[in-house]
């Protein structure tokens, strides 16, 4: 059995380039419809099925840095400017305080569906944290 670790980094890659090293994530979730089926005749049980899968948006929360491609990604949805190119692939990456890769989550054909900036006050001490709302076709884990 594989010894888990701890005080790990994460960190964003958009198309194998990692853009941010990120507070917080989550979404890292699917689900699948069942549907039942009532035989009649059996009433003992009841037939579940498979229906539709789906997966969560990705939320992440992630320091402001010079790296603005998160922000831009949305702005080119705002500004009518999303192509059929414009679907990113990307990972959700987990090392160690060594900085080698304990796992990574692999997401396809993901847009911004929201962004927000970060809440700004000169009297405070804490970082400027931004949150990006990302829909995708899936998650595989390597």
């Amino acid at each position: 059995m594989a010894d888990t670790e701890g005080n790990y980094i994460f960190a964003l890659e958009i198309d194998g380039i990692e853009i941010a090293q990120f507070l917080e994530c989550s979404g890292l979730k699917s689900t699948t419809d069942i549907f039942e089926l009532k035989e009649g005749g059996m009433n003992g049980r009841v037939h579940t099925l498979l229906g539709q899968s789906s997966w969560d948006n990705l939320i992440i929360r992630y320091s402001v840095t010079g790296d603005v491609s998160l922000p831009k990604s949305r702005d080119e949805i705002l500004h009518d400017e999303f192509g059929r190119g414009s679907r990113r692939n990307g990972s959700i990456v987990i090392k160690n305080n060594q900085m080698e890769v304990v796992r990574r989550y692999n997401f396809v054909d993901a847009w911004p569906v929201s962004w927000e900036g970060p809440s700004l006050s000169s009297s405070s001490a804490e970082l400027a944290v931004e949150m990006v709302e990302l829909a995708h076709h899936g998650i595989y884990v390597s």
